[in-house]
């Protein structure tokens, strides 16, 4: 006597009743070559609001952002040692050298980060004349000049710079620079002796 197979199957719903919004889709395979670490969340839309100061007008702003964003040669959202030195370029021949184009960002990088964030570049174009003339300002101006930190600057200093800014300086011109800023007569200027001329200089204009 043969035995019937059991044929009983589970019912299965009808696809026709399936709602396709309620399937989940299947997660997102990465390649060897893909990592979540690079995803880049969008740059927040730029508000003048958010930097206006008591010294800026929100027309101000939107001036300084269309400078900055002229300078962000990368269109990276911050100045760079590289963005001076091709504006520089765009601008005329002079071309400063590394240590003063390093030297102009410090002297508004208010966190050390080595760049220009936008917040950082409105106070720095937002300053008024003679409102940033402090001895440390004076003493990043003498080693702009004083390049291998010696402690002194020498004629050769003075003729190197005025050749970097196109000046053709005679030396008697150099000397008499020296002498304005040399009272003990050494031939070469000393910082603090130089801070001090600067500050003459400050009350004359």
């Amino acid at each position: 006597m043969n035995r019937k197979k059991n044929t009983t199957s589970v019912p299965t719903l009808p696809q026709s009743k399936v709602n396709p919004q309620l399937l989940a889709p299947p997660p997102q395979q990465l390649s060897p070559n893909q990592s979540y670490s690079t995803f880049i969340p969008p740059e927040p839309k730029f508000d003048p609001n958010d930097y206006i100061t008591g010294t800026t007008t929100k027309r101000d702003i939107i001036l300084y952002k269309e400078i900055f964003d002229f300078l962000d040669s990368n269109n990276n959202g911050v100045i760079q040692p590289m963005d001076l030195r091709k504006a520089f370029a765009s601008a005329g021949k002079y071309q400063p050298k590394k240590q003063i184009i390093y030297q102009m960002i410090a002297d508004f990088d208010q966190d050390q980060s080595g760049i220009i964030e936008f917040r950082e570049f409105v106070r720095m174009m937002s300053m008024h004349p003679g409102e940033k003339d402090t001895d440390e300002d004076f003493e990043n101006v003498f080693y702009q000049f004083d390049l291998d930190y010696k402690g002194y600057i020498t004629v050769d200093d003075l003729r190197e710079m005025a050749s970097e800014c196109n000046e053709n300086l005679k030396d008697e011109e150099l000397q008499s620079i020296i002498q304005a800023c040399d009272p003990e007569g050494n031939g070469t200027i000393r910082k603090q002796p130089f801070i001090r001329y600067m500050k003459s200089l400050q009350k004359k204009r």
